[in-house]
């Protein structure tokens, strides 16, 4: 008999609730979203499968950044050893993503997410050179491709290397945005091949875009309203408390 699928009609409204409020997070913090999704998920749904829900909402808001900036778009060339280097190590990580247990994982994302959020609580934002020395791109392109492909988090340590490297803020978006939306590719097909990503993954991640955009609108308006620094606390603070969970979780 075949194995009952996790995504229940109970599940899928869950996911739903999760996706707005992470959208929230999203338009009021201008980051965090799979922090927050994936982990919520994982209380309902294999680690695996968590990561597969998350990849439509973020693709979709990449496509929409990448449109905004492209008159930019010729900046990225220069950062080719980045993205070469950021897919083979993702292709790996995803080779380790289908060996690792499911509690391996919860302590590795509850990891990643405290040195984050300790990363950017303490403004830590060392002067390097832009464009990036091939050497840099190539370091962070192996760590962030490596940690992307065992739990989607592209984020570290590439987000801080690029702050540090004070590009033009388009630059800037237009460089994570093909990032991500490359990492999104990636992490579909790889799912795909493992077989997480089949129909019923592919129907509520599509089903997850709405409430993630309508969140990212409201928080947006929220982000207008309330000062940066008392917003920027309060994410902070619940991610880090997410992320102490997560590990307690894995441990436990």
């Amino acid at each position: 008999m075949p194995e009952a699928s996790p995504l229940t009609l109970t599940v899928v409204a869950a996911l739903l609730v999760i996706y707005l409020f992470g959208g929230f997070i999203k338009g009021a913090a201008a980051f965090g979203q799979p922090m927050l999704t994936i982990p919520l998920s994982s209380f309902l749904l294999p680690v695996p499968t968590a990561i597969a829900i998350s990849i439509a909402p973020v693709m979709v808001a990449n496509v929409v950044q990448l449109i905004q900036n492209r008159r930019v778009f010729r900046a990225t060339f220069v950062y080719w050893p980045f993205y070469v280097t950021l897919v083979l190590a993702m292709i790996l990580g995803l080779v380790v993503l289908s060996n690792v247990g499911h509690e391996g994982l919860l302590t590795l994302i509850g990891t990643l997410i405290l040195v984050f959020v300790a990363v950017q609580a303490s403004g830590w934002q060392p002067a390097i050179a832009t464009p990036l020395r091939v050497r840099a791109q190539l370091v962070t392109g192996a760590a962030s491709g490596l940690l992307a492909g065992m739990t989607s988090f592209v984020s570290f340590p590439s987000i801080p290397v690029f702050v540090a490297a004070r590009m033009q803020r388009d630059v800037f978006a237009m460089v994570i945005g093909v990032m991500f939306l490359l990492a999104s590719a990636i992490l579909s097909t790889g799912l795909t091949v493992l077989g997480v990503y089949g129909r019923a993954e592919v129907l509520t991640a599509v089903a997850c875009i709405a409430p993630s955009a309508g969140g990212q609108m409201l928080g947006q308006y929220v982000r207008d309203r309330l000062p940066e620094r008392r917003l920027r606390a309060i994410v902070f603070s619940m991610l880090a408390a997410m992320g102490a969970s997560l590990i307690l979780r894995g441990l436990w």
